[in-house]
């Protein structure tokens, strides 16, 4: 999960860097590159097409995995990533701009599956006791990805071959890992071909979950009236477009606003990533310990993790709304502070899905992320048109940087006072069974304490 994870979003990483060396004026006369003039408001559109995509497919791939499982799901998906980098080179010559939208619109449609379908796997796969310390590590792929697609994107752009390099680099770790998924991986640890008989039932003996044969009714009208649900998905709005502000515009952020050169913005692009991939990795551990040792409950661990990435987030975004050329060391430490904090959230509202609903994890963050990408759409296109296509603006980037803190710290505040951790009465296969149920019908024959004690 954790390569998938990592492959997949080298994919997805790549094109922030990727768009700066297609529009590179000084390589235009390059021999075998081509060179576009796209202002930025083109590259705002082509930058928010792969999330017009992400977002249509998130409802629809939440019911698909719940259908076909998370293995062939993904599987799908990583393939047709490997096609769709291929192609992208080649078919930018002949259409232009709208054709990389279009082609980054389907890299969305098959990546929308990619968090769902882990949060999916995650349920089927780690008892209660280690989720939260093995789900930091798992998550972790998507800030490895980061740290290792825009660097690396830089530097292939400026070889001999140009840009198009990197679509064909990222078309071949695309195959080695749908390679690896195919003989490694199951949906299920029943279906896994090397696991032992003594795992198999460790696992599920901890998962706290319906049995896989059995045919399990999505409780719609429960959803979508569950408050706690909507407190998760107010969290996630407000993760979802500072994640996606930095992630698509950290690369123009630091060439353009801070001036610093393609190659070193590339390198540094990936930085913050690190120590973001290194906290989610530690909090996770330290949560998972608080909670097992009585500590804390489940419910304060995701409010108080989430609280503190959330004010730490907003802190390095105020930070970086007073800064510019002259501070780009204080401005690259505030990037990487802000996306650190952000580690935070994989104990707070991330988890908080396989809390109410160990069974229905990967639909309900399919719902809260369709959400939340209809709001991340619309960053490219906000930034495009307060930079108003000047990314020297900073006092565009002002405006910028601080609606953003002040959006994330106002959703935290919605998340702590409405979320719960308590696992919801519709989670159970049985819950419309008992609800019609007589009382006297659901008091136990034999009182377990007794029946172990005898």
């Amino acid at each position: 999960m954790f390569v998938c994870m990592t492959s997949l979003i080298v994919v997805r990483s790549s094109m922030g860097v990727a768009v700066l060396a297609m529009t590179d004026k000084s390589r235009i006369n390059d021999t075998g590159i081509m060179i576009y003039d796209w202002d930025k408001k083109t590259q705002g559109l082509i930058l928010s097409s792969f999330f017009w995509g992400y977002v249509l497919m998130q409802v629809p791939a939440g019911l698909l995995l719940k259908r076909f499982g998370g293995k062939p799901i993904l599987q799908v998906a990583v393939l047709s990533n490997a096609l769709l980098c291929v192609l992208l080179p080649v078919l930018t010559a002949w259409g232009g701009w709208m054709v990389v939208c279009a082609i980054r619109l389907c890299v969305g449609l098959t990546q929308a599956c990619l968090f769902p379908a882990c949060h999916t796997l995650l349920g089927r796969w780690l008892p209660e006791s280690e989720r939260t310390k093995y789900i930091g590590f798992i998550y972790g792929g998507m800030q490895l990805g980061i740290i290792i697609g825009m660097p690396v994107s830089g530097l292939l752009a400026e070889t001999k071959l140009g840009w198009p390099l990197i679509f064909y680099v990222m078309a071949g770790l695309m195959v080695v890992t749908a390679l690896m998924w195919q003989f490694l991986t199951a949906s299920t640890p029943g279906e896994h071909r090397w696991i032992t008989h003594e795992e198999k039932e460790y696992i599920e003996r901890g998962l706290n979950i319906s049995s896989e044969k059995k045919s399990l009714r999505t409780p719609w009208k429960h959803i979508f009236t569950s408050i706690p649900i909507y407190a998760i998905t107010i969290a996630h709005i407000s993760v979802g477009t500072a994640f996606v502000l930095f992630f698509t515009e950290m690369p123009t952020y630091l060439e353009k606003a801070l001036k610093i050169s393609l190659r070193n913005s590339a390198a540094l692009s990936g930085l913050p990533y690190a120590g973001m991939w290194l906290s989610g990795v530690v909090v996770g551990i330290i949560s998972q310990k608080l909670y097992n040792t009585g500590v804390l409950s489940a419910v304060g661990c995701r409010k108080i993790f989430n609280s503190i990435g959330s004010i730490g987030v907003s802190i390095g975004l105020l930070i970086l709304a007073y800064l510019g050329p002259q501070s780009r060391t204080i401005a690259v430490a505030s990037l990487i502070f802000a996306l650190t904090m952000t580690g935070f959230y994989i104990s707070g509202y991330m988890l908080n899905h396989l809390d109410l609903s160990p069974n229905f994890a990967g639909l309900l963050l399919s719902l809260t992320n369709f959400v939340a990408n209809l709001f991340s759409v619309v960053i490219p296109i906000f930034t495009s048109f307060a930079l108003n296509n000047d990314p020297t603006d900073l006092n565009g980037w002002r405006t910028v940087f601080l609606t953003m803190a002040g959006t994330t710290l106002g959703c935290n505040l919605i998340y702590i006072l409405f979320t719960t951790s308590d696992r919801q009465p519709w989670d159970d296969p049985d819950f419309e069974n008992k609800k019609y149920a007589r009382p006297e019908e659901m008091i136990p024959v034999i009182n377990k304490k007794e029946d172990t004690t005898s």
